[in-house]
Order: C-alpha cells, then sequence, then structure tokens
C-alpha cells in the first residue's frame, strides 16, 4: 500500500439471498494494488423486496463513485479521507431519497452503509445502521464499528442488571435500526477521525447482519484459518450460514480482504527508466540496421536520430508498437 509497503489486500466478496424471496443486499469491491486505495461498499436495504433492493444498489453504486472522484494518479484517494467518507454517505443518502421521492411504490425505502477504505496500510470506515465491520488479528475477532439498533440498547440494559440476557435476545424490536440512510439528517453516523493501523495476517470482514446466524466465535475460526484466500473464506462463511439452516434466514452479503505482508520492491537496475529503455532501444537498432563492415554516421532513411529507426516526433509517439511496450512497462 502507499507509504509502507507493509502490506497488501487480497479480497473476495460474496452473497447469499438466504430464505428470502430477494436480494436487497449489495455490495461492491474496489481492491487494486501498489498505491491506489482498496475500498469496500456494502448495504443492507430496507422497506422490503423491490424497495429494499433499489436502497441498496442506490447507496453502494453512489458512494463508491463519489470516492472514485478523488482517486489521484496513482489511484489513491486524496484529501482528508474521513471527510471524504462522510461526504459519501451524505450523497448515498441523498440519492436514496431522491429515488424514493420519483416513485410513490418505494417510499419509506433505506438501507444500511458500511463503506471501508484502506490506504497506505490504514483502516477507515463510515458506517450508518447494523452491518457490522470486524477485525480478525492473532484470532481474536472484534467489532470496530457501531451498531446503530435497539440491540445496542438492550444490550446497556443488560450490562447494568436491569434485563437478563435472555430477555434482551429474545426482544421483538431488538432488530429495529436507530440510524440508517432514507431520512434526512442521518440519526447516527459512525465515522472515526483515526484510522486503525493494519498488520500482516489481519483479517477484515465487512458484511450484512445476516451474517450474525453465525456465533463470533464461529466466524473467527472461519475466517482465520490459516493458508486459504479471501474468496475460499467468503465461500466457507456462506456455506456456515447455510448448514446452521435458519427458516427465517436473512439475505447475506460479506467481503473479506486479507492483510498480506507486501513483497519488497526491486531496486531500479542501472539503466533503467524511460532513459535507460530508450538507450537500449536505440542500441538494438543501431546493431541491427548497421551496414558491414563499417557503420554508418547518417542513419536510416526517414529517421529523426542518427543510427536509429526510431522518428524523433516525441519519446513514445513515434516508436514502432513493440518498442512502445517495452517503453511503457519501463517507465
Amino acid at each position: 500500500m502507499r507509504g509502507t509497503g507493509e502490506v497488501r489486500l487480497e479480497a473476495a466478496t460474496g452473497l447469499s439471498r438466504g430464505r428470502r424471496a430477494m436480494q436487497e443486499d449489495a455490495v461492491l469491491c474496489d481492491v487494486p494494488q501498489g498505491g491506489a486505495a482498496g475500498i469496500v461498499v456494502l448495504a443492507d436495504g430496507l422497506g422490503g423486496h423491490a424497495g429494499g433492493a433499489l436502497a441498496s444498489r442506490l447507496a453502494v453504486t453512489t458512494a463508491l463513485r463519489e470516492l472514485a472522484g478523488h482517486r489521484d494518479a496513482e489511484g489513491a484517494l486524496s484529501g482528508h479521507i474521513p471527510g471524504l467518507l462522510r461526504v459519501a454517505a451524505e450523497a448515498a443518502n441523498h440519492a436514496v431519497l431522491a429515488q424514493a421521492d420519483l416513485a410513490p411504490e418505494v417510499e419509506g425505502m433505506g438501507t444500511t452503509l458500511l463503506v471501508a477504505v484502506v490506504q497506505g496500510g490504514d483502516l477507515y470506515w463510515v458506517s450508518v445502521g447494523d452491518s457490522p465491520l470486524f477485525l480478525l488479528r492473532a484470532g481474536r475477532l472484534r467489532q470496530l464499528n457501531e451498531t446503530h439498533s435497539l440491540a445496542t440498547h438492550l444490550d446497556l440494559l443488560v450490562e447494568v442488571g436491569e434485563m437478563t440476557p435472555e430477555a434482551a435476545a429474545a426482544h421483538p424490536g431488538r432488530a429495529c435500526l436507530t440510524s440508517a440512510l432514507g431520512a434526512e439528517p442521518i440519526e447516527r453516523i459512525d465515522c472515526p477521525d483515526a484510522p486503525l493501523r493494519l498488520r500482516p495476517g489481519d483479517v477484515i470482514l465487512a458484511a450484512s447482519d445476516g451474517l450474525l446466524t453465525l456465533a463470533p466465535g464461529e466466524i473467527g475460526a472461519i475466517a482465520g484459518a490459516r493458508g486459504e484466500r479471501s474468496a475460499d473464506l467468503a465461500s466457507r462463511l456462506l456455506e456456515a450460514v447455510a448448514r446452521a439452516g435458519q427458516a427465517e434466514q436473512d439475505n447475506v452479503s460479506l467481503a473479506v480482504l486479507r492483510a498480506e505482508l507486501a513483497a519488497p520492491r526491486a531496486a531500479p537496475r542501472a539503466g533503467s527508466g524511460l532513459r535507460g529503455a530508450l538507450g537500449r532501444l536505440l542500441d538494438n537498432l543501431r546493431a541491427d540496421h548497421a551496414p558491414d563492415p563499417a557503420p554508418s554516421r547518417a542513419g536510416l532513411p526517414g529517421s529523426g536520430l542518427p543510427g536509429s529507426g526510431l522518428r524523433g516526433s516525441g519519446a513514445a509517439g513515434g516508436l514502432p508498437s513493440a518498442a512502445r511496450s517495452a517503453l511503457e512497462v519501463q517507465e
């Protein structure tokens, strides 16, 4: 990643409809390599059927497009990343509200939103709703973001002794959200200013709450399997949810990002880069076209450079296609 060379990301996404009639989750993942920022956007739609599906898709596409507009030439996000994430969340909210105004049949639709960005080995996020963002580090799974639902309040009542754990777990309003896109203003936004520094071996897991059919210990055991790629981990998590066999299993969407030790960049060898590549190409062309027994000083017909077959029309514009490719690789 940019600025460190310590970690690189290996990523995969997964979706399951569960036992629902329609898929109302959406997830997008854009994790290039090099200096570019890795971005994951996930949403769990509300409002039932078409409304929830539309809201989640609007949210993820709008948020990703908003962030992509701030990529620099290397693909990194330029600017204050927490500020960019908040703007992306507000833009997604406005898109959902605007569509609901245009289509009465989806009035009241909404969605959760979870956006995670990794840049320079740092993890940033913004979340609205109850879609969890987990970090698995050294065998320990912990949730990083806030949960905007009544579950948080019920669990606090358990901690202070005003409710039993059994009553809190069975409460009919436990899953009711206290913040979501589709309302103005957004009630609560979780977007820390300070990023989390990643380490090689960390696993980041973004998911909709449908994954919470599995206990935290089971999620951690699967996500922490050694020697498996992100795509394998995503598939195993979805398979475990299916095996649980819940009659009302919700949609599940997830993204798995593994932080790996980045290979050190090779030091440029002598004569590398554009100048070195051009020099080597000129030497090769001189050798190929030099008359025998003595090389000509006049150059080749039509050339703009002495002793070469290259036209003098710029660094690459006048090169044959093979030569142009070689230069682009070296730059």
